[in-house]
């Protein structure tokens, strides 16, 4: 879905449109984009467009927002390593199989790609690279994140076994975890993607 709709978007043209909105919202709108260094239509383009692409889908899928002390707080609570990796490749499997089909139609490496892109937007921080086995022409892919999410060792840990519960079926490859520490994790897999 994200694909589809960032390719429609870029083959149709902006339009002119008109919507009343709240006086103290537009005000709001115009300080922040103003902070931004952004037009008021950029920044209203950008949040219409993460909430279609992006935030209505988390909604059903019943995500919450909570806040990283909660977070630090619940996974500081958690003693025992296997019971943290086991939670986590859990919560891995269900991702691979609920989630990534509910933004996309179709579950494989390109829209598990994307998908990752969406949650990864999530964190603090994220950075995803790509490149091809001869930089040039080949389909094999590694494809490298790098998370900062500053919460703790035991989040780290529980967010590893998730990632390879998650990733390692749909890419049929194992997930190398380069950095694992209490507030960053980086990775990489290789992919043969579909799409050039």
């Amino acid at each position: 879905m994200q694909k589809n709709y960032e390719e429609s978007a870029e083959k149709h043209k902006l339009v002119h449109s008109s919507f009343r909105i709240k006086e103290n919202v537009s005000r709001a709108l115009e300080r922040e984009a103003q902070r931004r260094g952004v037009t008021n239509s950029s920044l209203v383009n950008k949040i219409l467009e993460e909430y279609l692409t992006c935030d209505i889908y988390f909604e059903h899928l019943g995500f919450i927002l909570v806040s990283k002390d909660f977070l630090r707080s619940v996974f500081t609570q958690l003693k025992e390593k296997e019971q943290i990796e086991e939670m986590g490749r859990k919560l891995g499997q269900i991702a691979a199989t609920e989630y990534v089909s509910f933004f996309y139609p179709e579950v494989n490496i390109d829209t598990l790609i994307q998908f990752l892109g969406l949650w990864f937007r999530r964190f603090q921080l994220y950075q995803h690279r790509k490149s091809s086995d001869d930089g040039i022409t080949s389909r094999t892919r590694v494809h490298s994140f790098t998370i900062n999410h500053d919460i703790n060792m035991n989040f780290s840990l529980a967010l590893k076994s998730m990632l390879g519960g998650l990733i390692e079926p749909i890419a049929l490859a194992p997930v190398s975890f380069n950095t694992v520490t209490d507030g960053i994790i980086a990775f990489s897999f290789e992919s043969q993607s579909s799409s050039p």
